[in-house]
């Protein structure tokens, strides 16, 4: 938990093994065109409200140099093994409010609706409930992203319709609206002894005894 006498957080260096896959802190050498290509693929830019673009490497570096990892922080989400960089993390924290703004995408196509998101989030979560002390973790979707938002529910986020609002389409400049969810760190827990939760943390479990995590 951030010290209340600390006026900047200390930067952070995280890793977290996450069953079939592993996060950690994004690096400068992770920028890569496969990452420049998640952002211009058709159902990301819908999904994130992406203005039409062209994106490079480059771009992906200078996107990186936005998070100081202290307050801001981005993660790359790769698979065991492989190590192939499949998605990526980025955690907004504000420990005056102790609230965390959580947002993940799954840019490579052959590991969405596989249980990576699950897998990322819920060693995510327990770092910002257990570790930075947040009471609460939000994530901000696309009302008409329905099958995001109700992938988000049936795994527990609750809807929040107080934090719900609009923004501008980077396509047409309509106002969108957005959905907000929430966990807080009762009800986080409290989901971990349920059914579902009970069988996500197993399977967490035993892929991570199957194929040891290598930091990297």
């Amino acid at each position: 938990m951030q010290s209340s006498g600390q006026k900047r957080p200390a930067k952070k260096e995280l890793w977290f093994q996450c069953g079939r896959y592993f996060a950690r802190t994004v690096r400068r050498e992770d920028a890569s065109e496969r990452w420049a290509q998640w952002l211009r693929d058709p159902w990301v830019v819908e999904a994130l409200n992406l203005a039409p673009r062209t994106l490079t490497k480059d771009d992906i570096a200078a996107y990186i140099k936005q998070s100081d990892q202290r307050t801001h922080l981005m993660l790359g989400i790769f698979e065991r093994g492989t190590r192939v960089h499949v998605g990526i993390i980025r955690i907004d924290l504000d420990y005056a409010a102790g609230e965390a703004l959580v947002n993940a995408i799954i840019g490579e196509p052959e590991h969405r609706n596989r249980g990576a998101t699950t897998d990322a989030f819920v060693s995510t979560l327990d770092f910002l409930f257990d570790k930075e002390g947040m009471a609460r973790v939000r994530a901000s979707v696309l009302a008409r992203n329905n099958l995001t938002l109700q992938y988000l529910l049936k795994m527990g986020w609750e809807l929040d319709d107080a934090a719900a609002g609009q923004i501008k389409s980077s396509a047409d400049g309509s106002m969108l609206d957005v959905k907000s969810v929430v966990w807080t760190r009762e009800s986080y827990r409290a989901f971990r002894l349920t059914g579902l939760g009970k069988r996500i943390l197993r399977r967490l479990a035993d892929a991570e005894k199957a194929a040891p995590a290598r930091k990297g």
